[in-house]
């Protein structure tokens, strides 16, 4: 994830640890941390939220900056490094990576949670749920496990990330948006942030964490300039083929588009 120090910056500010958010100093317990990412990754879609975050070098009380000893990529649990432990006692649907920054002169490790689909995620084939601070057994919570359920079943693929950590001006240049306000029936602002507003009511981006933007499936393959630019879109773009007569072994020509749908279908 591009500007991790400032994703870092930004989720300090909050004042509480949240169902999407852990802070510890330097405790890399395994089973803690992999309990942990289950409860992260079940909070993010609870929260409706596409990650969750576990940080290291963070007071837990204050929120403060102060620096960790430890590199979750070194550790290991028994002869097995623990990265690959974690994966290996997750549910198959848990994905996560971690990266390392330096702010002012002290070391936080980062853990990005994506989070769940279609099922829960599971630590040692038991899932979890974040309950105020504290890391609980989702099934001695059956209110929260049928909200869980239900934004499982809701999640649609429209909703999902195409493309992430893009600047408002990355956003505009990679869509037709006059084509959005041209079918939608509305006056195209004259600002940026206007642009911006209309394009977030209606889903097509989103802002991230760290103050940037980003592109879902809907928004990308809607208004794309190039879907080439969106590589898990691109085997989407429109297919015109004509046939010679009824017979669809004979094929004269194919078209294959390179926008969106909604700028290329004329």
């Amino acid at each position: 994830m591009e500007n991790l120090e400032l994703l870092v910056k930004e989720l300090c500010k909050y004042k509480d640890e949240l169902p999407w958010l852990e802070f510890k100093h330097n405790n890399y317990d395994p089973d803690m941390i992999g309990a942990d990412i289950s409860a992260l990754a079940n909070g993010a879609t609870l929260d409706e939220r596409n990650y969750a975050y576990f940080l290291w070098g963070i007071d837990d009380k204050t929120h403060e900056i102060v620096g960790t000893e430890y590199n979750l990529q070194t550790l290991k649990k028994g002869n097995q490094e623990l990265e690959n432990w974690l994966r290996g006692s997750l549910s198959p649907n848990a994905d996560f990576e971690y990266q390392i920054t330096n702010i002012d002169g002290r070391f936080v490790g980062v853990l990005i949670i994506h989070c769940a689909v279609n099922n829960p995620v599971t630590f040692k084939k038991v899932d979890y749920i974040r309950v105020g601070s504290y890391t609980k057994k989702l099934i001695d919570h059956p209110v929260l496990q049928s909200r869980l359920w239900k934004r499982l079943h809701d999640k649609k693929y429209e909703e999902l990330i195409a493309k992430q950590d893009m600047s408002s001006e990355d956003v505009l240049r990679c869509w037709d948006y006059s084509v959005y306000f041209e079918l939608s029936k509305i006056p195209q602002p004259e600002s940026r942030a206007s642009i911006i507003h209309y394009l977030k009511e209606d889903g097509c981006i989103i802002q991230n964490d760290n103050g940037l933007y980003s592109v879902t499936n809907m928004g990308a393959i809607l208004l794309a300039n190039k879907l080439a630019d969106f590589p898990k879109l691109a085997r989407k773009a429109l297919r015109i083929i004509q046939y010679e007569g009824n017979n669809r072994l004979s094929m004269l020509r194919e078209d294959i588009g390179k926008k969106g749908y909604a700028s290329d279908f004329e």
